[in-house]
């Protein structure tokens, strides 16, 4: 598996090298009655955003341009890395190789910074559906969050999702907080300083399976549905554990659409972009919420011994990270401008307000 995606990585830069030449004569095209629109993720089709994006948004969005109006849409897709790459997706979506792109802030921790908004409130909603639905919100009243989107990087938020519950899969066993000192832990970027007691490295889905298999992680902060897809329970070999430590269900995806191909378009096709935008971000939380239990169950049958993170063990976790949230909002308030404690503060209070009780009091001033 680690090779496959490590070609795919390989392939997948090279083809964005290209393209990204041609970027603007092969953005959206309307001839007469026939739309074309690139759309793509740097992650595989098989990741559950993305699936959904192939599965469901596609053709829906085909099936009522053909049935509404009076035009035809063929969406060309591009996945693995093919055109754009996990760190490049909105830069790819912003110069034209993609009209249409879906991908994970956690890649864009300096330019989305302000999206990344829920890792910086760690043991959050476990819930993927709760987690999304308090986010959409947050975004339409809260506008500010995501402006740099189309002043900066030309394309518009179409929709926003997310994975499930984060967890930690490891190739040894822990019980308490302190057990995980020096440990080396792998997560994607804007969650690395969750790993407060161990020792950070920052991954990639692409790299995971290798650096565990090599020694550069011991230890991985994922969901337990993609753990079991690439096959990272194979790669910490046997014996290993998989703990439910309710991280929480991040609402890190976004799909955005370069505002030149928007333009393009007729409005009666715009409208039904934007309208299965939404249909696909309620469900493509529903598809990953039911994605955990699935992924927990294919772990545990693997001989991954499943559990839940010892209450103890929370608390103490939480609590070393409890100046962190405060010192991202000042960070993302500094460099975006923007009201990012409001934010933060409005964030929480909705996400209490959806019956979720955070494990300590984190003080955004």
């Amino acid at each position: 598996m680690s090779n496959v995606l490590s070609k795919l990585s390989v392939i997948g830069a090279a083809a964005a090298t290209i393209v990204a030449f041609s970027a603007t004569t092969q953005a959206a095209s309307v001839k007469g009655n026939n739309i074309t629109l690139r759309i793509g993720s740097g992650h595989p089709p098989f990741i559950t955003y993305v699936k959904e994006v192939s599965k469901y948004f596609v053709p829906n969005v085909t099936k009522r341009v053909a049935a509404e109006t009076k035009y035809k849409i063929t969406f060309k897709e591009h996945y693995s890395g093919t055109v754009v790459n996990v760190f490049d997706t909105l830069e790819g979506t912003q110069d034209g190789r993609l009209d249409i792109g879906a991908w994970c802030v956690c890649f864009d921790d300096d330019k989305a910074m302000a999206m990344n908004l829920s890792y910086y409130v760690p043991f959050g909603e476990p819930n993927a559906i709760k987690a999304t639905a308090t986010f959409g919100k947050l975004i339409q009243q809260h506008p500010d969050i995501q402006k740099d989107y189309e002043k900066r990087y030309k394309q518009k938020l179409l929709a926003v999702t997310g994975f499930n519950n984060y967890g930690l899969l490891s190739a040894f066993d822990w019980k308490k907080f302190e057990d995980l000192k020096g440990r080396k832990i792998l997560a994607a970027g804007p969650n690395l300083p969750w790993v407060s007691a161990g020792i950070p490295v920052r991954t990639t889905i692409p790299k995971a399976a290798q650096q565990l298999q090599t020694g550069v992680g011991e230890a991985i902060v994922l969901f337990p549905d993609t753990d079991f897809k690439l096959k990272l329970h194979e790669a910490i070999g046997k014996g290993g554990f998989y703990t439910i430590t309710d991280f929480g269900a991040v609402v890190q995806i976004s799909l955005t659409m370069n505002l030149r191909s928007r333009k393009k378009l007729p409005p009666e096709v715009v409208k039904i972009i934007d309208e299965e935008a939404m249909k696909y971000q309620t469900h493509s939380s529903q598809t990953s919420q039911n994605d955990h239990q699935w992924g927990l169950d294919k772990l545990a049958g693997a001989g991954i011994t499943v559990r839940k993170i010892d209450p103890g063990a929370k608390i103490a976790w939480a609590k070393s990270l409890a100046a962190w949230p405060n010192s991202r909002a000042q960070a993302v308030s500094k460099k975006k401008n923007i009201d990012m404690g409001k934010i933060m503060r409005a964030f929480m209070d909705a996400t209490r307000a959806g019956g979720h009780k955070f494990p300590v009091d984190y003080v955004i001033k």
